[in-house]
């Protein structure tokens, strides 16, 4: 009895694998292919997915790039800028020098209650900050609705207790909010497309924003007069300001500070210490200090 209890298993257990391979087989072939990156991220095909911007005459394009997703920013006037990548094994881990060299907030406001991020290009800032600091309050204000969509689809960037995330044209939301309510003010700045790093009004409605201790961070793109020239409105607003260059020398990082601070690289050093101590970011805040001491600006008469 046995040999023939043994034979009969065989086909069965063959038959099974068959039946369950043609059924996958024929799942995909209805669904087309319904795999998942890493972290679940939705698929993108191998050319990558463009998507039209709800600012006339710009495109999003979502592309992977082995263990990379990056968004591309293409502007009416043809240019195309690499707006966010973060890393599909590790999103929360910033990956590009732009969203890094934000991060040095943490040394002049290491304390983040309630944040503001103008513009939601910079994913990989949004995903840092959400996983990493301690802020209650993460609010983000975009004016392209394409572009919150596009980051909830394919970068999984969506509101949760913490984060809220708004379609704002204007900056009406960020200027109706009180006075020194925030403790950092991130302000993704795209060249000759965001109003407020170039209009000193502004300018001073954001400072007032921040509370006595808060710090407004950017990035300024662009050729030397127009990066110049934005700086230049910052200092008429803030007194105290750091200029440096990205490392990869293709931008500018700048920090202004509401009130004028102790400028001491020996406690610099040890807020970079700690941070480095509780957060395994893939680098070290150390390696901010000497830039940005190096490009202090203090500004007399205000």
């Amino acid at each position: 009895m046995t040999p023939s209890i043994k034979l009969l298993r065989l086909p069965v257990t063959f038959f099974l694998f068959l039946f369950l391979t043609l059924l996958i087989v024929g799942v995909e072939a209805v669904l087309g292919d319904t795999s998942m990156c890493t972290h679940s991220f939705r698929a993108v095909p191998h050319e990558g997915v463009t998507l039209n911007s709800s600012i006339a005459g710009n495109e999003l394009k979502v592309v992977d790039n082995g263990a990379y997703r990056s968004l591309l920013y293409r502007s009416k006037d043809g240019s195309e800028l690499l707006s966010s990548q973060i890393s599909l094994m590790h999103p929360d881990i910033p990956t590009t020098s732009d969203t890094r060299e934000l991060l040095a907030s943490f040394l002049l406001a290491p304390v983040q209650n309630h944040v503001m991020v103008v513009g939601v290009r910079n994913i990989g800032l949004l995903k840092f900050l959400r996983s990493f600091s301690s802020a209650q309050f993460i609010e983000v204000i975009e004016r392209d609705s394409s572009l919150i969509s596009t980051a909830d689809v394919y970068f999984d960037l969506r509101p949760d207790e913490r984060l809220t995330i708004q379609q704002d044209d204007n900056l009406d939301y960020l200027l109706s909010r009180s006075v020194g309510t925030y403790d950092v003010i991130y302000v993704d700045q795209i060249p000759s497309e965001e109003p407020g790093i170039r209009d000193v009004a502004m300018l001073d409605s954001l400072c007032g924003k921040l509370n006595e201790t808060g710090v407004m961070m950017t990035i300024l793109r662009g050729n030397n007069i127009s990066i110049a020239r934005s700086i230049d409105q910052v200092i008429q607003v803030f007194p105290h300001v750091f200029v440096w260059d990205s490392p990869e020398g293709d931008s500018v990082v700048l920090a202004a500070v509401k009130h004028r601070q102790l400028v001491n690289p020996l406690v610099f050093r040890e807020r970079a210490r700690k941070l480095d101590s509780r957060v395994n970011a893939g680098f070290s805040f150390a390696g901010f200090i000497d830039p940005m001491v190096a490009g202090e600006y203090r500004v007399t008469g205000l």
